[in-house]
C-alpha cells in the first residue's frame, strides 16, 4: 500500500507477535470469561436468567455489527490509533460493570464493551497484512489463529478461577488490566506513512474503498465464504452439542471434556500447516482441505441416520472436520485481505460481520429445530458444503 506502515523486521518481533495474539483473543476473552458467573450475577444483582442471558446475546450482537464501524476508521486514521480508540472504550466499560449494581445498566455497559472490542478485532488481521511481507502472512496467521480456537476453551477455567477466589466483577477488572496491557503496548507503535508521488496518489484515489466494492470482488467474497461457512458448522455443532449429548446419556461433565479433542485438533491442523507453508503453496493445499471437510461433514449425518451413536464416534469426523478448518482458516482469511490490499481494514471489518451473521444463523437454525438437536445440527453442518465449493470457484477468479 501507498500510504500505509512500511515494513521493518525490527518491529515484527516475537512481543509484537504476543501483542497481536492479545489483538486477537480479547473479544473472546470479554464473550466466555464470565459465563462461569452468570448465576452469581444472578443473586447479586437480583435478576433473572433471561436477562443475565441477554448481556451475552447484546454482547454478540454488538461485536458483530460495530466491526463496520471500526472498519473504515482504521483504513483512515491508522491501525495503533484505532485499537487505542476501542480499547480504551472497552477499558472504561469493563470498569463500569464493577462498579454497577443495575442488571440494566450492566446491558449497556457489555454493548458498549462489545462496540470497543470490535477495533481490536479489525486491526489484528489488518496488521498482519500490513506489517508482514506476503509470503509471511499465511504462516503469522497460521500461529494465531489455532490460538484464538483455544482461547475459548480456556476463557470460562480463568473466569472459574477468578469467580471463586475474587468474585464475579474481578472478571471485568482482569480484562480491563489485558486491555490496559495491550493500550501500552499500542503506544510504541509508530504510525510511519511514506511520501507519495502524485502518480501514486492519483492512482489511491481512484480505487472503489467502499464495503460495497469489496463485496463485487470474487477472490475476496470467495475466501470469506469458505470461511464463514466453515465457522457455521463450528457454530452448528457448539449450540447442539449440549442438547444432544445430554439425549444420548452424557452429563454436563463429560460434555465439557467433549469440547477439547476438537481444540486438539484444530491446533494440530493449524500447526501443521503453519509447518509446511514454505514448501506447499496454501492455494494447492486448500482443495484438498475442502475435500476432508465435505467428508467429515457426510460422515456425522451418516452416522446420525444410521444408528444411536457413542461420543466417541461422533468426534471422531467432527475432529477431522476441526483440523481441516484448523489448516484452512490461516489460508482463506490471508487470501481474503490481500485481495483488498487497498482497503484492508474495511476488509477485515467486513470478513467478521459477514462470518458472525452466517455463524449465528446457523446457531438458530439448530436452536429452531432443537427437538432433535442431533439430526437438525448434523443437517445444518452439511448444508455448509455446497456454499463451501461455491466459495472456492469464486476465489479462483
Amino acid at each position: 500500500m501507498k500510504n500505509e506502515i512500511t515494513l521493518n523486521p525490527k518491529k515484527n518481533s516475537f512481543l509484537f507477535f504476543l501483542y497481536l495474539v492479545g489483538l486477537s483473543i480479547i473479544g473472546f476473552l470479554a464473550t466466555d470469561m464470565y459465563l462461569p458467573a452468570f448465576d452469581k450475577m444472578r443473586v447479586d444483582l437480583g435478576s433473572s436468567k433471561s436477562s443475565i442471558s441477554a448481556t451475552l446475546t447484546l454482547f454478540l450482537a454488538g461485536y458483530g455489527i460495530a466491526q463496520l464501524l471500526w472498519g473504515p476508521i482504521s483504513d483512515k486514521f491508522g491501525k495503533p490509533k484505532t485499537v487505542l480508540m476501542g480499547l480504551s472504550i472497552f477499558t472504561i466499560a469493563s470498569l463500569g460493570i464493577y462498579f454497577t449494581y443495575s442488571v440494566q445498566l450492566l446491558l449497556v455497559l457489555r454493548l458498549v464493551q462489545a462496540i470497543g472490542v470490535c477495533a481490536a478485532a479489525v486491526s489484528w488481521q489488518a496488521l498482519v497484512i500490513e506489517r508482514y511481507p506476503k509470503e509471511q502472512t499465511n504462516k503469522i496467521f497460521a500461529s494465531i489463529m489455532p490460538l484464538v480456537a483455544l482461547s475459548p476453551a480456556l476463557a470460562p477455567l480463568m473466569g472459574a478461577f477468578l469467580l471463586n477466589y475474587f468474585g464475579w466483577r474481578s472478571i471485568f477488572i482482569a480484562l480491563a488490566l489485558i486491555a490496559l496491557l495491550l493500550i501500552l503496548y499500542t503506544l510504541t507503535i509508530k504510525e510511519e506513512k511514506p511520501a507519495a508521488d502524485h502518480t501514486d496518489k492519483a492512482e489511491d484515489s481512484n480505487v472503489d474503498k467502499s464495503y460495497l466494492s469489496l463485496l463485487k470482488s470474487k477472490p475476496f467474497l470467495g475466501n470469506v465464504l469458505i470461511y464463514a461457512m466453515c465457522s457455521a458448522a463450528f457454530f452448528a455443532w457448539l449450540t447442539g452439542s449440549p442438547f444432544f449429548l445430554k439425549e444420548l446419556g452424557y452429563n454436563e461433565s463429560q460434555i465439557g471434556l467433549s469440547f477439547f479433542p476438537q481444540t486438539i485438533a484444530f491446533l494440530i491442523g493449524g500447526y501443521g500447516y503453519r509447518a509446511i507453508t514454505g514448501r506447499i503453496e496454501g492455494k494447492k493445499l486448500l482443495p484438498y482441505l475442502l475435500v476432508l471437510y465435505s467428508v467429515s461433514m457426510v460422515s456425522l449425518y451418516l452416522i446420525t441416520i444410521s444408528m444411536t451413536p457413542t461420543l466417541t464416534i461422533l468426534l471422531i469426523p467432527f475432529c477431522l472436520m476441526a483440523l481441516a478448518n484448523g489448516a484452512c482458516y490461516p489460508i482463506v482469511v490471508s487470501e481474503a485481505l490481500k485481495s483488498a490490499s487497498h482497503n484492508v481494514g474495511k476488509a477485515a471489518a467486513m470478513q467478521n460481520t459477514i462470518q458472525l451473521g452466517i455463524c449465528f444463523i446457523a446457531s438458530g437454525l439448530v436452536s429452531l429445530f432443537s427437538k432433535d438437536a442431533l439430526l437438525s445440527t448434523t443437517i445444518v453442518m452439511g448444508f455448509t458444503i455446497p456454499f463451501v465449493y461455491i466459495g472456492h470457484k469464486l476465489s479462483l477468479k
